[in-house]
């Protein structure tokens, strides 16, 4: 049991470390609300990154115009959506769990 949850545990970190790289792979947009940031009080197109799902958003005004990634997260520069971030983790999590054991398996066969 305890191996098993070993292996789930270094997946999640591992699906951590994919998740926040995942950040500098390519730019797309979002919509975003910013109730402080004049012309963004109702909503406004801003850049955004992460994959599969967006989860850090430009904060304009605040980062470099049109781009986002987690090293401005760092100095709040840009935003991070806890509830998309915790999804890809695990997605992450589930893919490489389910590639370890289609592995194990295939080495079981042989």
């Amino acid at each position: 049991m305890t191996n098993i949850l070993w292996r789930v545990l270094a997946s999640a970190l591992l699906a951590t470390f994919i998740t926040l790289l995942s950040t500098f792979v390519g730019t797309r947009s979002a919509i975003a609300t910013y109730p402080e940031i004049m012309g963004c009080e109702q909503s406004c197109r801003v850049a955004a990154s992460g994959w599969p799902l967006v989860f850090v958003r430009d904060y304009t005004g605040m980062s470099v115009v049109n781009s986002a990634d987690i090293l401005e997260v760092w100095i709040a520069a840009d935003r991070l959506d806890w509830l998309p971030f915790l999804a890809n983790v695990v997605i992450w999590t589930a893919v490489l769990v389910l590639l370890a054991w289609g592995a194990r398996r295939d080495r079981s066969s042989a």
